[in-house]
């Protein structure tokens, strides 16, 4: 499977696209009947970072139903033809992302945009980070206010500039604090797309004032140089040379 031209067109200019239908029914069917079973069980044993208290959880899992999304459907294939074939470190699992209707409509509308990432505990100054993202809809998403994912689209170049112009100390501020953000979109689509999207991609949670769960889960796609090279220099490079590491892109 291989982006069209128009998609990648959409990925160079705005830092994410959507591309419907990648991941076939049967796949998806078992994904959420272990996430549902897992919720009715309340057992999250590898709840994460990204998790709070309220209406967000999230949890990484490496089990074959959620490995299935990625390794039995054409994600796997669509991420070599953009990262290089053979080029793409295969990801051991997955993030599961739930997004819970809030309790009424005044929910925060604070603005949390952010890239993923963190400093590495080895070397303060290097950042550890990945390739591309992608984001698989296990809900139907059809209109805005449904706990999308919310993009800032254009704001891979915006931080590649202020990288170029300031190094990589941003990371340790707020991302609104560091440049006006564009307006922000939510994503919308079915069960099965796939939202791609540049790792320097400014995001947000997005509020659900609808009744079902988003359910969503994530993949991070890291280049064997991402992976193997955490040097500085490196990373300045990757990212202000915003598709150095996506030859299906360039």
């Amino acid at each position: 499977m291989k982006l069209s031209r128009a998609r990648k067109r959409r990925l160079l200019d705005d830092g994410y696209v959507v591309v419907p239908g990648v991941v076939p029914k049967p796949r998806l069917d078992a994904a959420m009947r272990e996430i549902n079973h897992r919720l009715g069980t309340g057992s999250h044993p590898t709840k994460d970072a990204y998790a709070d208290d309220v209406d967000y959880l999230s949890e990484r899992s490496d089990t074959p139903a959620i490995m299935s999304l990625l390794y039995e459907s054409p994600l796997w294939a669509l991420a070599e033809s953009l990262l290089g074939a053979g080029q793409v470190e295969r990801p051991s699992q997955g993030q599961i992302a739930l997004r819970f209707p809030a309790e009424n409509d005044e929910t925060d509308g604070e603005v949390h945009a952010h890239i993923d990432g963190m400093y590495s505990k080895n070397n303060p100054e290097a950042i550890e980070r990945f390739t591309m993202c992608a984001g698989i809809l296990l809900s139907d998403l059809p209109r805005k206010d449904m706990g999308n994912l919310t993009v800032f689209p254009g704001s891979h170049r915006q931080i590649a500039g202020l990288v170029k112009k300031s190094g990589t100390g941003f990371w340790k501020t707020r991302l609104v604090q560091s440049i006006k953000l564009p307006e922000p979109e939510q994503v919308t689509g079915k069960k099965g797309d796939v939202v791609l999207f540049h790792f320097q991609l400014a995001h947000d949670r997005g509020r659900n004032l609808s009744s079902p769960i988003r359910c969503m889960v994530y993949f991070r796609f890291s280049h064997v140089n991402a992976w193997r090279n955490n040097s500085i220099p490196y990373l300045r490079r990757a990212m202000t040379d915003l598709w150095l590491e996506w030859p299906g892109v360039r």
